[in-house]
């Protein structure tokens, strides 16, 4: 065969998979067309994303504040502009694709539906971290999720005051945000076929904030039925930075920064949604960072009092997403019972070891022992409640104050922050469905950030875990066989758990061989701990539950909100 004959069948070839790539990157949903683009994995494999589609109308002007509305349709086919759009965070400056106009849905699937050729994948669908306050779905790739045979789809929701604010009337009664991914979620039952995804099979998944957001949906009524699984990785809605305290009062304190006749003797609060809606989106960034701050150090303080603006116990209505206070429904198992992976890091708040005022703040909560109280534990009297926080002390050092020793200091605030709360809704959930429980405690190469070790405490920091799950800021790049091997462990047993709500259906050497046992008994609870090896151990932190669970259960008022 001749050069010039090669040259031209090559080149006839290159043309016949240009125009069937062409044609599988467009696809027809219920509000009109969309155009994908290829993608690869780092083994290479190829696959479709679907970025920057609207799943609701743009909240803005009379919208801002309200439940997501459905999208118009279009003419022709959508090439989105919002593939890196992210909504307004708690950030000083307005960083680039930046906008209140976020309400965009993002796709990606290793195959397209086609005549003659049926697909129907398992769907994980990722809720993004951030403390409410910042993130978005562009943070965390699915490049390493693609190479299971799975569509991934990510959704961008509302944060901070545009997201979470309430007036704790039926002007605004809040989760405005958490109402974004719900509508997002029935986006999914109407259009993931059209992407080769089963609407029957749907996983939910977060991290973080997002755990608490997946946990949130567990208890909202109208979220029953959209999904089949929860995946919840280092967070819970039983923890008290997840649930707002006075939202009211929060809202009319931002209203007073801003112009100080505003309070709630002379502003109703629909006069004060009406002022909010006449703020740019530069003077919300400005009050939101001058009462709460920014930065990951700084929602420090927020973990035990709470954040400004997350998940709010609304008003009994027809639309309400969370009407009843989380502890008391998983308590009482007034929640959707769906299998569930659920766990933790072994020192979330490990990232408190760079911070320079970390004894100076823990030697405040020695000296003003009722910072140690959770909000349900309101005993009133303040020498009681010094009394009780002395005692929820002791359970980490009777002997002496816990500023003198820093691993102490930073495993009270993982317990309470992220370990007890994730933990106690393992256990309550566990009387009513499959709960499969771990323990992330190896340490590798691929840290988000170099943090000193504290001798005393654990290794791994909030949101490592993300780092072998995601493709974090595009970042692809994993050399050490250590990191491989955990991140390959990784991935099979979560996307084992979207495909089958098991995570080890059955043995597999990578894997070790490892069953992975759901929780049966509280008395001998299991959980798998993932470290250079897999092992599954028992009774995580019990010592510690057991003690704390003592105290709340004499001490702790009605309505039963976090733990």
């Amino acid at each position: 065969m001749g050069k010039n004959m090669l040259r031209t069948i090559l080149f006839m070839l290159l043309v016949i998979k240009s125009l069937v790539a062409g044609d599988d990157l467009i696809v027809k949903i219920s509000n009109g067309k969309v155009k994908g683009e290829l993608m690869t994995t780092p083994n290479n494999k190829t696959f479709y994303a679907f970025r920057g589609i609207p799943y609701a109308k743009p909240p803005l002007g009379e919208l801002r504040f309200q439940p997501p509305q459905k999208p118009d349709n279009w003419e022709g086919v959508l090439d989105s502009d919002a593939k890196d759009r992210m909504c307004i965070q708690l950030t000083s400056n307005l960083q680039p694709n930046e906008s209140e106009d976020c309400l965009y849905i993002h796709v990606y699937t290793p195959q397209i539906p086609k005549e003659g050729r049926n697909v129907s994948l398992p769907v994980m669908y990722v809720i993004h971290g951030g403390g409410f306050e910042t993130g978005s779905p562009s943070e965390i790739g699915p490049q390493y999720l693609m190479d299971y045979d799975m569509v991934i789809v990510y959704v961008g929701y509302r944060l901070c005051f545009l997201g979470f604010l309430s007036t704790e009337d039926l002007n605004c009664p809040g989760n405005n945000g958490l109402k974004d991914q719900q509508l997002g979620l029935k986006w999914v039952q109407r259009n993931i076929q059209s992407f080769g995804g089963d609407p029957k099979r749907v996983t939910i998944y977060g991290e973080s904030a997002g755990a608490a957001s997946v946990s949130f949906h567990l208890l909202a009524p109208n979220s029953k039925n959209l999904f089949i699984g929860a995946i919840q990785d280092s967070g819970s809605s039983l923890a008290n930075w997840a649930i707002q305290t006075k939202p009211t009062k929060i809202a009319y304190d931002f209203a007073n920064r801003i112009n100080s006749t505003i309070n709630e003797n002379n502003t109703s609060t629909l006069e004060l949604l009406k002022f909010f809606r006449t703020l740019d989106v530069q003077q919300i960034k400005k009050t939101s960072v001058e009462l709460f701050k920014e930065g990951f150090i700084e929602s420090y303080n927020k973990l035990i009092l709470g954040f400004g603006f997350s998940g709010a116990v609304e008003p009994e209505h027809d639309n309400a997403f969370l009407a009843k206070s989380p502890y008391q429904s998983f308590l009482s198992g007034d929640f959707y019972k769906v299998p569930t992976l659920i766990g933790v890091n072994s020192e979330e708040s490990l990232f408190l070891a760079v911070d320079p005022n970390l004894e100076k703040r823990m030697m405040y909560f020695d000296n003003n022992t009722e910072w140690y109280l959770s909000r349900n534990i309101d005993v009133g009297n303040l020498t009681t409640r010094k009394l009780v926080g002395k005692k929820i002390r002791d359970i980490y050092d009777p002997s002496a104050p816990l500023h003198q020793n820093e691993a102490l200091s930073i495993k009270y605030f993982s317990d309470t922050s992220f370990i007890r709360p994730t933990l106690k809704q393992a256990q309550l959930q566990s009387y009513h469905t499959d709960v499969y429980f771990y323990e992330l405690a190896y340490y590798g190469d691929i840290a988000i950030a170099p943090i000193p070790d504290v001798p005393g405490a654990g290794k791994v920091s909030h949101a490592q875990d993300l780092m072998y799950l995601f493709a974090r800021f595009g970042v692809t790049n994993v050399t050490s066989e250590g990191d491989k091997t955990t991140m390959k462990r990784m991935l099979t047993m979560w996307t084992n758990f979207v495909k089958y709500q098991n995570p080890t259906p059955k043995p597999l050497q990578l894997l070790q061989n490892t069953t992975w046992s759901k929780i049966e008994s509280l008395g001998m609870m299991p959980y798998l701990l993932i470290n250079d090896t897999l092992k599954v151990e028992h009774n995580y932190k019990k010592k510690m539950m057991d003690e704390y669970q003592q105290i709340f259960d004499y001490y702790a008022q009605p309505p039963l909100t976090t733990y």
